[in-house]
C-alpha cells in the first residue's frame, strides 16, 4: 500500500498509471460506455427547463452580443468565411430552378392576404387606365386616346362632348372594371398559379437566388448578426427551454432518439474506442491530454483527506 501511495504521488509514476488505465478504457467496445436508454437519461436531466433557461441567459445571450462586437472589429465579408470552392458549389445549388408544387401554390392564393393584394394591383391597374381616358388625364383624354385629330373632331366640340359624358361614362367604366374583378378573381388566381408553376418562372427564381447569393457575400458580417438581432431575440430565446421540455416528454421524439441511438450502435457499438478515434496520431493525442490533465488531479486526490481516510480504514 505504501508503495502504490508513493507511486500515486509520484510525477512520472502517475502519468504511467493513467497510462496503462487510458490503454485499458480505449480498447474496451463503444456499447460498455453507451447504451440507448442511457444516454436518453442523460438528456432528460440536462435539458430540464430551468436548466436550459440558465444556459441560453448565461451563455447563449451573451455570446450573440460578443460575436457582434468581434464581427465590427474583423470588419469582414460574408466571403471570407468561404473558400472559392465552396462559394461555386454554393451559387450553383442556388442557381438551381426552382420548383414550386402547384399543390402548394393552390392553397397559397387561397389566403386572404394573397387574395387582397391581387385584387388590390388589378384595381388600382384599371384605376390608373381609367384616369388616363378622362379629360386632363395623363393619356389626354378618352378622345386622345383614340386620335381625336385622326377622326376630324374639333378640340372644342370634344372637350364639350366630354364634358357633358365624362363622369357618367367614367362611372360605367368603374362599375364594369368592379364586375368585372369580382367575377375574374378565380381566373386571374389560377392564372398566378399557373404562371409560378412553370419552368421560366422557375428558372428565373433561380437566377434571382444566385444574385441574392452573390449580395449576401458582398455584405460585412457585423451587419447580416446586427440585422438578426433586431429581432425580438430574447423574447424567441425564452421559448426555446419549454419547447426543448415539450418536445423531449413526447413518446413518439423519445422513441425517434432511441431508435437512432441503436442505429448508430449497430454500426459503432462492437468496434473500441481505439479504433473510434482513428489513427495512431489521434491515440497519442488524447493520450496526452488525458496525461497532462489527468496526472496532477490525481496527485492531487491522494493528497485529500478523504483518501487519506479511505487508504488508513483499510
Amino acid at each position: 500500500m505504501k508503495k502504490l501511495l508513493a507511486a500515486l504521488a509520484n510525477e512520472s509514476k502517475s502519468a504511467e498509471l493513467l497510462d496503462l488505465a487510458f490503454d485499458f478504457v480505449i480498447d474496451q467496445p463503444v456499447d460498455r460506455f453507451i447504451t440507448p436508454e442511457r444516454v436518453l437519461e442523460h438528456l432528460d436531466r440536462a435539458l430540464v427547463e430551468h436548466l436550459t433557461e440558465a444556459a441560453i441567459a448565461q451563455h447563449v445571450r451573451p455570446a450573440l452580443d460578443r460575436a457582434l462586437a468581434r464581427a465590427r472589429v474583423r470588419d469582414d465579408r460574408v466571403s471570407d468565411w468561404l473558400t472559392a470552392e465552396a462559394v461555386a458549389e454554393l451559387r450553383s445549388v442556388a442557381a438551381r430552378p426552382v420548383v414550386l408544387k402547384r399543390a402548394f401554390l393552390e392553397g397559397l392564393v387561397k389566403q386572404d392576404a394573397v387574395s387582397h393584394l391581387v385584387r388590390t394591383l388589378v384595381e388600382e391597374t384599371l384605376d390608373r387606365f381609367l384616369q388616363t381616358l378622362k379629360p386632363g388625364g395623363s393619356g389626354g383624354g378618352m378622345l386622345g386616346a383614340v386620335g381625336r385629330g385622326a377622326v376630324g373632331i374639333a378640340s372644342n366640340f370634344g372637350k364639350g362632348l366630354l364634358g357633358g359624358l365624362g363622369a357618367q361614362v367614367e362611372s360605367q367604366l368603374k362599375s364594369a372594371a368592379s364586375s368585372f374583378i369580382a367575377s375574374s378573381m378565380h381566373v386571374m388566381l389560377d392564372r398566378v398559379v399557373t404562371v409560378l408553376a412553370a419552368p421560366e418562372t422557375g428558372a428565373r427564381l433561380g437566377r434571382m437566388n444566385a444574385q441574392g447569393f452573390d449580395e449576401v457575400l458582398k455584405q460585412k458580417t457585423h451587419k447580416l448578426i446586427a440585422s438578426g438581432l433586431q429581432l425580438p431575440v430574447d423574447d424567441l430565446l425564452d421559448t426555446v427551454p419549454g419547447l426543448i421540455a415539450h418536445n423531449l416528454a413526447r413518446p413518439e421524439i423519445r422513441e425517434g432518439i432511441l431508435e437512432e441511438l441503436r442505429a448508430l450502435l449497430e454500426i459503432e457499438g462492437r468496434r473500441t474506442l481505439r479504433e473510434v478515434l482513428g489513427d495512431a496520431e489521434a491515440v497519442e493525442a488524447w493520450r496526452a491530454e488525458v496525461r497532462s490533465t489527468g496526472a496532477p488531479l490525481l496527485r492531487e486526490f491522494v493528497a485529500t483527506p478523504g483518501f487519506k481516510a479511505f487508504i488508513a480504514a483499510r
